[in-house]
């Protein structure tokens, strides 16, 4: 018999990140609901446990179960929502197999926030692109080099896995399927209500924060873009400038009048930011990273690190280390 609500499942990881969760539900509430009594009308959402015992959030908030993990058929769709990075994605290994069942039933399911990683560990992203957050997707493609994964959308949909880098970006994700099942009216409610000025789409980047930059010029912005996603500098300013349908030289003017730099001294400011996060969130060696941010030999990487940031490398990684160790 046809179930009368769009039946959502969660699998939340041992420290999940609770805003991704609470944008996600709410906006399937919102959306959904009748005369705003907080009812489910069109959507049913359940938090999915094998013991029943309450969840702790990253921030110590803690999520009780609301039914036991059972068969992902009862669920129309299995929604991932992750939090501190941990080998095993901070998923259960009855979640895992839950997991691993709905794929199999061509179930869709979405992951929230480091969702991702738990899903790539289980390889049921392999053949799918993946979007992640910015600040994580150095460590993602270093652990996964076999995945296709972008830091640019604020969520992306790849058939039946959808993937987004948390926050604000799961309600946007939410509104998508809404769109698809009621319209574009309820989706723009939920968003109202929750004081977001529309629902973005996938379409929509992600705000970035690895220079901090707030430029308004378009060439500037698309430049930077097209920086962000060579970090091995396989183009030159030349061919950026050809790309935008701009001169070297105007593309220049852009980048002083916005920046107080060159182009080329913000890409390296770029892939000077990549490296120094693949120095302190992986394990990769130095010759490794080098490659990954487009430098021949590690030396001449080395000595470049040493200049942007006071130290070498290593320096840097150990420092990283004693930090996360509390030592």
């Amino acid at each position: 018999m046809p179930r009368e609500r769009t039946a959502f499942g969660f699998v939340l990881a041992r420290r999940f990140t609770l805003s991704p969760f609470a944008l996600f539900v709410d906006t399937l509430r919102l959306a959904g609901d009748e005369a705003d009594r907080s009812q489910k009308v069109v959507y049913d959402w359940q938090v999915l446990d094998a013991v029943g015992l309450p969840i702790r959030s990253s921030c110590g908030v803690e999520v009780n179960p609301t039914a036991r993990l059972g068969r992902p058929e009862d669920f129309d769709h299995i929604v991932v929502c992750g939090g501190l990075l941990t080998s095993d994605g901070g998923i259960d290994g009855a979640s895992r197999d839950f997991l691993r069942a709905a794929a199999a039933k061509r179930i869709p399911i979405s992951a929230l926030c480091t969702g991702s990683f738990a899903l790539a560990e289980l390889g049921l992203l392999d053949g799918y692109r993946a979007c992640v957050s910015w600040f994580h997707v150095d460590a993602f493609r270093a652990a996964f080099p076999h995945i296709e994964a972008t830091a640019e959308p604020v969520y992306l949909i790849d058939r039946d896995r959808a993937t987004c880098p948390g926050g604000a970006g799961a309600a946007d994700l939410a509104g998508r399927l809404v769109r698809r099942d009621l319209g574009r009216e309820p989706a723009r409610k939920a968003a109202h209500i929750l004081l977001f000025d529309r629902p973005r789409d996938s379409s929509d980047r992600q705000p970035r924060g690895a220079l901090d930059l707030d430029v308004k010029r378009p060439k500037v912005r698309d430049a930077v873009a097209l920086m962000e996603s060579d970090p091995e500098r396989r183009l030159s300013i030349r061919e950026i400038a050809e790309k935008l349908g701009c001169t070297t030289r105007q593309l220049e003017r852009d980048f002083l009048a916005e920046t107080g730099k060159s182009p080329g001294a913000v890409y390296l400011d770029l892939r000077m930011g990549r490296a120094r996060r693949l120095v302190t969130t992986t394990d990769l060696p130095m010759i490794a990273v080098a490659a990954e941010v487009g430098f021949v030999d590690a030396a001449h990487f080395g000595r470049r690190f040493r200049e942007h940031f006071g130290c070498t490398p290593m320096a840097m990684r150990r420092t990283a280390r004693a930090q996360a160790s509390g030592s």
